[in-house]
């Protein structure tokens, strides 16, 4: 069974020079950036480019309860929204997940970048529609699925709900 911690910390912005606190995403102790930037480090590679880390942040603590609702499978777009674009807007780029909550366990699979993969006619369309338009996402098919016990994430979840109401001016 896979474990999730949900942990508050600091994003820096080097580039424009913003420092915010987010939400990261730590699936058996290791951030989900750092997974997601192995899958499309390897894809990359194969076409010749290259990039050291994922242009992904967690969620803005600005956005607490839509993170929270998400985790909970209750979701905007077509699956949930797991990280964001290092600007802070989903609609920008994100890594989503569709989310399975079970009696006894939760989830995640089929993990995506929905502007990943040539012309994406919209991130947010159903799936079928936009393979039928000529889009074909990124391959994470190696990230996943993760399957958690359903007591241990809700915990997870209720820690850092805790942690951000004691942030909370």
């Amino acid at each position: 069974m896979d474990t999730i911690k949900f942990v508050i910390e600091q994003y820096t912005n080097e580039e424009f020079g913003y420092v915010l606190p987010v939400i990261n995403i730590y699936i058996n102790d290791r951030d989900l950036i750092d997974l997601v930037s192995e899958v499309e480090h390897k894809l990359f590679a194969a076409d010749g480019e290259k990039i050291v880390r994922s242009n992904y942040i967690g969620y803005e603590v600005d956005h607490f309860e839509r993170f929270r609702n998400e985790m909970l499978g209750e979701k905007i777009y077509p699956r949930s929204v797991l990280l964001t674009c290092t600007c802070t807007i989903a609609e920008c780029n994100c890594i989503m997940v569709n989310i399975a909550i079970e009696t006894n366990t939760i989830t995640w699979n089929d993990l995506k970048s929905p502007w990943f993969g040539g012309k994406t006619p919209s991130p947010f369309i159903d799936e079928a529609e936009a393979q039928e338009l000529g889009w074909q996402p990124l391959d994470y098919t190696g990230l996943g699925p993760f399957v958690f016990d359903r007591e241990q994430y809700l915990s997870a979840l209720d820690g850092v709900t805790q942690e951000w109401h004691l942030q909370k001016p």
